[in-house]
């Protein structure tokens, strides 16, 4: 979801990383999307995951994967739960 509230993709892929540090909230990831989703590096999103857990992030880097998809990094802004 978009700042505003829109949804700006859905069913994409997502690979998370919790380093798992106590009880810090730090994670990050990849999504893999295709081209042309807007994703903007420095705008804040909210992710809602399949098995119900949710939380904001911010993208890093909107970078091409190859012709047809998009790697875009993000990092979360506090707890993914």
């Amino acid at each position: 979801f978009k700042e505003d509230g829109s949804v700006c993709c859905k069913d994409v892929m997502v690979a998370l990383e919790q380093p798992g540090r106590g009880d810090q909230a730090d994670w990050y990831g990849t999504v893999s999307a295709a081209v042309g989703i807007e994703m903007e590096a420095g705008h804040k999103y909210r992710l809602m995951l399949a098995d119900g857990r949710a939380g904001e992030f911010m993208v890093r880097r909107n970078t091409s994967a190859g012709p047809q998809d998009r790697a875009i990094s993000i990092r979360g802004l506090g707890p993914l739960k």
